[in-house]
């Protein structure tokens, strides 16, 4: 069985859920979920001093996508959830992408 790491995303919203964006996170990888669920909190609270809504998620995610391309999709929620999706690409890299921009996915 592989060893599965974690990442972090931050959103921070300044007018309502249609002006979000991602912020950067305090470490760029985790080895276990529950490394990063210990700085989700503190970081959440540090994105609301700058963002009128702030969200945090930790997603699981195949240590070999670090080596590899990958597409982070996140969305917020009608029930203002954060929901994130990382998907390896078979070609261009990118950081973050709002599912809204890309074709629906389901948990």
């Amino acid at each position: 069985m592989e060893h599965i790491a974690a990442i972090m995303v931050l959103v921070g919203c300044m007018q309502g859920e249609a002006a979000c964006r991602e912020v950067p996170t305090p470490v760029v990888g985790f080895e276990t979920v529950e490394e990063c669920h210990e700085l989700l909190s503190p970081s959440i609270e540090e994105v609301s001093k700058a963002f009128k809504s702030a969200y945090g998620k930790c997603a699981e995610v195949d240590p070999a996508l670090f080596v590899e391309d990958a597409t982070i999709e996140w969305r917020i929620t009608p029930s203002r959830q954060l929901e994130v999706k990382v998907i390896a690409d078979d070609g261009t890299y990118a950081v973050a992408a709002r599912a809204e921009d890309k074709p629906k996915f389901r948990n």
